[in-house]
């Protein structure tokens, strides 16, 4: 225990240093923000820095160490990088990511030779390049797998560089693998097991406070939240004014979506997301950006960001919007909104115990048979791929292999270039039970939303005290419908493309399904006539719908004759029943046999009264074409 203390700390802090459970628990003096208050590096295996902007990464890249980081994503490297030099550190840092070739880096550290530490940041995919040169040089250096839980979250589209990552790591002797939300034990790779497992125990830790707002429509919760700043009435609470919004959304396309649904131009927003031509082509007309540089009123960031970039704002809100119809925006609270929490690093920001938090829940959660079920057969599809494998020969193995290595997320085996077998994949179907544990389990209902703030430590009596406030912020100004948003929306992106439904029309669809068949069924002054009132629009498609005319036209003939005549009372009667049976949400009127029959007004005999009814002359239902002005 002496030689771990020696090892990591700063022996003038005396600090607590304890074993709990199987781990090494360093307590932080009291008062202490930065790990570089109390050690001089960090310790080889499993490090739970427990909290995010406390120095960890800086930490290695300013001590004595030669250093590799290795990280998930560029935009933490580039964000790093950009900080170096500065007045408190003079190294320089250098970024290997692809394009830099083993000249560029054997040139930085000759460079470094006698002047600093060699300090290279890197991706996960460029890690065995770099790995091997300093092994070439001889050189001691420590290596860091910064946010480490990636490698279980992203497993599902990068298996291939995170498996190669950990068969580098394997007989690596100083390695740190870095995180304030660890994987938890039942879901950890096989290589870490084993590894020394520490925690740092803070003294001085402020719990953030969660805002959940559970809304059908999380989008437009957002793009009112802009409008309403816009037109000056910025969101408020405990007497602080918003100035800076940052909105994390793990869906370009919902981003798209806010961005036009509020309204906003090019020059008054800032996104940050994977630089690619698939987002370029979504976001039309709007540039993607990086974290470093100028902050703008209205920024918005997927995934790319979530780990290691900084922001700095003396008034800045951050925002997460869960959408359910895009999966990947259903965030996991244990660990993605963690780590969005320490995105704002600004100590006199009011909002920085803040998250809120718009989502909606259920739309896309599969249910836990479901799951099961999905589970079982993929294991059984594995199995079998197995079984073929081995049984063809040698000679035309390749054609599986070659399907395998294009690494459908389907899929749960590998091929294992060394041993050049076919094998199960652990770690994907970690990554599948864990991905079900906290997004589908979670986002079924509110209440699980609830339970799981609070077991990952939140806030939640303060958010229960300030709930109306927000919500009155949030729901400010909000005189039209989710639905008329939408429906006004939709309307103008297909008049702006009749042929070719955009991008955010087709978002739009699978938000509300009812507005393609109101717009296509009813048109824009019907809609409009109807009050953009969901409901009411929802009967009046239903009774558009051909299957609904044809069935109503079959009610029709059986019920009312040729030749007969029927008081007013009695068609009124007769059309009821029909609408009833047929589920129309109509109140029925004599007048509404029009588009089916040609009648001529008569006086009726009931019961020796007479009354004023009508004579059915002929049928018009080949002539009839109903059209989405039809009134009733």
């Amino acid at each position: 225990m002496e030689d771990k203390k020696n090892e990591v700390t700063k022996k003038e802090k005396g600090l607590s240093i304890h074993e709990i459970d199987g781990k090494t628990v360093i307590t932080a003096p009291t008062g202490a923000v930065y790990l570089s208050e109390f050690m001089i590096t960090l310790p080889s295996g499993i490090l739970n820095k427990k909290e995010t902007g406390c120095g960890a990464t800086t930490l290695v890249l300013e001590n004595q160490e030669n250093v590799i980081i290795a990280c998930p994503t560029k935009q933490m490297i580039v964000n790093k990088v950009s900080q170096y030099p500065n007045k408190r550190c003079s190294y320089e840092l250098f970024s290997v990511q692809s394009g830099v070739s083993q000249d560029d880096i054997e040139r930085y550290i000759y460079k470094c030779k006698g002047k600093q530490p060699i300090k290279i940041m890197v991706t996960y995919d460029s890690f065995p390049k770099v790995n091997a040169i300093i092994k070439q040089q001889e050189l001691l250096y420590k290596v860091v797998v910064d946010e480490y839980q990636e490698m279980l979250n992203a497993y599902s589209y990068r298996s291939t560089v995170i498996r190669n990552l950990l068969s580098e790591l394997k007989d690596q002797s100083d390695v740190t693998y870095l995180s304030a939300t660890p994987i938890p034990y039942k879901f950890k790779p096989e290589e870490l097991h084993g590894l020394p497992e520490y925690e740092i125990e803070w003294k001085d830790t402020i719990k953030t406070i969660p805002f959940r707002i559970q809304d059908e429509h999380p989008s437009t919760l957002a793009a009112n939240i802009i409008r309403n700043h816009k037109r000056g009435h910025p969101f408020e609470m405990r007497g602080h004014i918003v100035q800076e919004y940052f909105f994390f959304v793990n869906s370009v396309s919902t981003i798209k979506s806010i961005i036009r649904t509020a309204g906003l131009l090019p020059e008054e927003v800032k996104i940050i997301c994977g630089n690619n031509d698939a987002n370029k082509k979504k976001l039309d007309g709007f540039s993607i950006d990086d974290a470093t540089g100028k902050n703008k009123t209205f920024t918005f960031c997927t995934k790319t960001v979530f780990y290691g970039a900084d922001f700095h704002s003396k008034a800045g809100l951050v925002i997460v919007v869960s959408e359910g119809y895009a999966k990947s925006s259903l965030l996991d609270i244990s660990t993605d909104i963690l780590q969005i929490t320490g995105r704002v690093r600004t100590k006199e920001n009011p909002f920085k115990d803040i998250i809120l938090h718009i989502y909606n829940t259920g739309n896309m959660c599969e249910s836990k048979a479901e799951y099961e079920m999905k589970l079982r057969t993929r294991l059984d599809y594995a199995q079998k791929t197995i079984e073929a494998y081995n049984m063809l020969p040698v000679d035309l193995r390749s054609t599986l292999t070659c399907r395998i290595k294009y690494e459908s997320p389907e899929e749960f085996v590998f091929y294992n270039d060394k041993k050049e077998t076919i094998e199960i994949d652990k770690l994907k179907i970690a990554h599948t039970q864990y991905m079900f544990e906290v997004v589908d389990n979670v986002y079924n209902n509110g209440i699980s939303v609830r339970e799981a703030y609070i077991k990952a430590g939140y806030n939640m009596k303060d958010a229960e005290h300030y709930e109306q406030s927000i919500r009155d912020n949030i729901y400010f100004g909000i005189r039209n419908s989710n639905f008329e948003v939408y429906y006004k929306t939709y309307s103008k992106e297909r008049m702006k493309s009749p042929n070719v439904k955009s991008a955010l029309a087709v978002d739009i669809e699978q938000k509300c399904d009812i507005i393609p068949l109101a717009y296509n069924l009813l048109g824009d002054e019907k809609v409009q006539k109807l009050g953009y009132n969901e409901s009411k629009v929802r009967d009046h498609v239903h009774f558009h719908l051909p299957e609904t005319q044809a069935a109503l036209k079959e009610e029709l003939k059986i019920t009312f004759k040729e030749g007969n005549a029927y008081s007013l009372k009695e068609i009124k009667y007769q059309l009821g029943l029909c609408f009833q049976k047929l589920r129309i949400g109509f109140t029925a009127k004599a007048t509404m046999l029009s588009p089916y029959f040609k009648t001529r007004s008569v006086k009726v005999q009931v019961q020796g009264i007479r009354k004023d009814g009508l004579k059915i002359l002929s049928k018009c239902f080949m002539a009839i074409s109903f059209k989405k002005n039809v009134e009733f």
